[in-house]
């Protein structure tokens, strides 16, 4: 059986275009600068860093009345002017007029949610705990915002990116993680 060498070169090519999947992986280890979170990766928060944003809470006109914690599962590295790809901030409130919200901010990359008003490479998402015994949750909605039926502080055309972006601090408003404070 004979083979030309430029059948032989467009199989190989094939090939290795199939195991390569002909992009960067989307996978929840950051590989190719792009970061998904799974349920999983929340596992535990109430363990990570966490900064009572209590009395930032009303100046952003939403979760008053509420104890408002952020968890941030890895600091970003002294100096960082943008928090990178991977990180992950968790804000729990609690005991407002919803007794119990949690949402969370995803920094993940590959130019997702740029188009303004996005807030650049972020991904928002809500959570509900599920009762493990170790902080597991479950996602209830993620993208660029809250569904359409769901309004986010009272925005119903933005959602989150209205407002974080007009943090600066590379869209997160907790005054504890501004990134001069690494």
């Amino acid at each position: 059986m004979k083979f030309s060498i430029a059948a032989i070169s467009a199989s190989m090519a094939f090939v290795a275009l199939g195991c390569a999947g002909g992009g960067a992986p989307e996978t929840s280890n950051g590989a190719g600068g792009v970061f998904v979170a799974f349920a999983e990766d929340f596992r535990g928060y109430h363990s990570w860093k966490s900064f009572d944003t209590t009395g930032g809470a009303p100046d952003a006109g939403i979760h008053d009345g509420s104890k408002v914690t952020e968890y941030i599962k890895a600091l970003p590295p002294h100096g960082s002017k943008v928090f990178p790809v991977g990180t992950i901030i968790v804000k729990e409130a609690t005991g407002g007029t919803i007794p119990h919200e949690l949402f969370t901010m995803v920094k993940r990359g590959g130019g997702f949610n740029s188009t303004p008003p996005g807030a650049p490479n972020w991904e928002w998402l809500e959570l509900a705990n599920v009762d493990d015994g170790n902080d597991g949750v479950k996602i209830v909605w993620r993208g660029f915002g809250p569904p359409a039926n769901e309004p986010y502080g009272g925005d119903v055309n933005a959602g989150c990116n209205t407002c974080h972006v007009a943090c600066g601090n590379d869209a997160v408003c907790a005054k504890p993680l501004a990134l001069t404070n690494f």
